[in-house]
């Protein structure tokens, strides 16, 4: 039954789209609720019930993609669109992002982690998320997002040290500035 099997994912499945919507709430609930909308929709198609768990987290996955991909060419369009007195206005108004030494500054190793894996890129965020915290095997990660294994491999391998390498920096910041 559908709002069983949605029962016993829902809190992997929050927690996913919390991580992919870089902590927002309400973007992480559209999406989820986007997912589930499309998991019901298509959950007659399910054909192994013990494949509930991956089925969900690949309609999450996907639908996340999905949605950076519709924001990308959205931005793309809007930069176009701009001409020379709003481009110097939007350039004025640019605000930098936080430093990586701001950003992995955090009190507590999970708050850097975190961090760390929202600098990552959309896709290979999503690689790691379903890799090292859902548990899937590469196998299924590749599956879920119709990619080929080694993409899969070659993600998670930069994923994991692109967070090793923020890591490491935020903790020689911190051994820094109590030596100081």
């Amino acid at each position: 039954m559908f709002e069983d099997l949605v029962r016993e994912h829902l809190d992997a499945l929050w927690s996913a789209a919390l991580r992919f919507a870089d902590g927002r709430e309400a973007d992480a609930e559209d999406l989820l609720q986007d997912s589930l909308l499309r998991a019901y929709q298509g959950f007659a198609d399910l054909r192994d019930p013990q494949a509930g768990r991956s089925w969900l987290f690949t309609i999450l996955s996907r639908t996340y993609l999905n949605r950076v991909r519709a924001q990308q060419r959205r931005r793309e369009t809007l930069a176009g669109d701009l001409d020379e007195p709003e481009f110097e206005e939007a350039l004025a108004n640019w605000k930098p992002s936080e430093t990586p030494e701001q950003v992995f500054s955090h009190e507590s190793l999970r708050d850097r982690l975190l961090a760390a894996l929202d600098g990552l890129a959309p896709e290979v965020r999503t690689v790691v998320w379903l890799s090292c915290v859902e548990g899937f095997k590469q196998r299924e990660v590749a599956e879920m997002l119709e990619v080929p294994a080694g993409t899969v491999a070659s993600r998670l391998h930069r994923g994991r040290q692109r967070l090793r390498d923020a890591l490491a920096g935020s903790e020689r910041e911190r051994n820094r500035r109590k030596s100081s």
